[in-house]
Parts: C-alpha cells; structure tokens; sequence
C-alpha cells in the first residue's frame, strides 16, 4: 500500500510541474466570443421546459428555453399550446 501511496503523491508532484500556468491558460480579451446563454424557462413545478410538453396559454407564441439551450416556441393549437422547436 505505501507503493501506491508513493506513486501517487509522484504523480500529482509531477503533474504541478507540467501544468499550464494560469496566465497562459486564460483567454485574452481581444479574442473573447461572447455567447448568448439563456437560462431554462421553468415550468409551473420548477423543471427546465422539454420539448413536446404542454406550455401555459399565456405563454403562447413566446420563445423558451431548455436546460441545454435549445429554443422552443409555444405554439399549436391554441386551446391546448406545446413546446415546439421554431
């Protein structure tokens, strides 16, 4: 056991020397890409919406969102409205 003790506080001495320092690894600011992130629109019982799932009818013809980011419209039939993709 104290082997595999051994080789594993190695391992991780190594590792720090090897690494890539912080300034390096942090992107610049000139080459920053912001990405538009939306957070998950909630259904009634606090879940992130899925697609196919019933919407609210005040909801329709609005846009939401699901925990991975993809967009869905509240749309159909007006009486009975669904998560769909636009």
């Amino acid at each position: 056991m104290t082997i595999r003790t051994f080789i594993a506080t190695l391992a991780i001495a190594l590792a720090g020397l090897v690494s890539v320092p912080a300034h390096a690894a942090a992107p610049s600011a000139d080459a920053s890409v912001q990405i538009a992130t939306h957070p998950c629109t909630r259904t009634s019982s606090g879940s992130c919406i899925r697609g196919g799932q019933f919407c609210p009818q005040s909801k329709y013809g609005q846009s939401g969102w699901d925990a991975q980011g993809r967009r869905y419209v509240c749309k159909g039939d007006r009486t009975h409205p669904h998560w769909m993709r636009p």
